[in-house]
């Protein structure tokens, strides 16, 4: 990971009237508030340059610099756990992330990573985003299954950085939710920051970051309902929490579904199964799809939904 981390907040900027603490979170999001606000104490994280409270406000035009080293961890070592790889090129992969494994390491998670299997692949991974983040551009919720894009190079991790800046790769994702929902189209375009009770979890929030997405119903039945959710942006936890506020949350979320299931699953339903982009240097659309894993397949047979065809990931030129 980077050593020194440094940010300039613009007067635009969405955290601007946050705390120190809650803005770097904000910034951050590998590290909790707490541990933000424990560098804070020690001097690590700075506001200008200087060491402040961490109830300090931030203001546009202010700088905050972190020293990661007061983060430093054991050292992230490659595993040799399969992957499944939908599309590859010089540049780039994509490979389809299971559920119940984490993108990349954390300050407690250090082994049975993403991060951990493409380290034990044998390809070249961007190091742009720092020793813990080896090719990540993106990430995907730890219970989330589906389509992940990785770079292989700095020069494609910056291209593909600012192609999600700019939405310029479309993400579907598929989800079974609670109760009948039926819509062509409905759009939530909700700010998403953290639960100021929960820090753990996202919550609506007028002061947080803006998100949007779109539900579209593909069958609804009584009990159930099996969406498909195009998102114009990827806030952490962004489809649950507004699947959640539509009072519809994912199947199998007891973070911000329901605690009791009539049905149990390891893990929620709520799969990336499509991501489709021009590619940044060749110019050709490329379009993967991410087959289901078995529990999914146990979730359409036990509500009777049909399964999505999976069509034959594409490349075409554009040039």
């Amino acid at each position: 990971m980077c050593e020194h981390k440094q940010f300039l907040i613009q007067s635009s900027d969405e955290i601007v009237g946050m705390r120190i603490d809650a803005g770097a979170a904000e910034l951050l999001e590998d590290y909790s508030r707490s541990q933000l606000e424990k560098a804070i104490s020690a001097g690590a994280l700075l506001l200008n340059g200087k060491t402040v409270k961490a109830r300090t406000k931030l203001k546009g035009g202010d700088s905050l610099s972190l020293d990661a080293t007061f983060f430093r961890q054991t050292p992230i070592l490659p595993e040799p756990i399969p992957l499944t790889i939908l599309y590859e090129d010089d540049d780039m992969f994509v490979v389809n992330k299971p559920a119940g494994m984490i993108t990349h390491p954390t300050d407690t998670v250090r082994t049975g990573t993403l991060v951990n299997a493409l380290l034990a692949s044998g390809r070249p991974l961007a190091t742009l985003f720092g020793a813990d983040r080896p090719g990540i551009v993106h990430r995907l919720d730890a219970q989330t299954s589906g389509a992940l894009l990785i770079a292989k190079n700095d020069v494609t991790a910056e291209a593909l950085k600012h192609m999600f800046q700019q939405h310029l790769v479309k993400k579907r994702y598929l989800a079974i939710v609670e109760g009948s929902w039926q819509t062509e189209g409905t759009v939530v375009d909700k700010a998403l920051g953290r639960n100021p009770k929960h820090p753990e979890k996202q919550a609506v929030r007028s002061d947080g970051r803006n998100a949007l997405s779109c539900f579209t119903t593909i069958e609804a039945q009584t009990e159930v309902s099996f969406m498909a959710v195009d998102i114009a942006t990827g806030r952490t936890h962004q489809i649950r929490v507004h699947a959640a506020y539509c009072k519809h949350p994912v199947v199998g979320d007891t973070v911000y579904g329901y605690r009791r299931q009539r049905h149990r699953f390891t893990h929620h339903l709520l799969h990336a199964w499509k991501l489709s982009f021009l590619h940044p240097f060749s110019h050709q659309r490329i379009a993967v799809t991410a087959p289901f894993d078995e529990e999914f397949q146990r979730a359409f047979a036990l509500y009777g939904f049909m399964e999505p065809s999976q069509d034959e990931n594409e490349t075409e030129d554009t040039k």
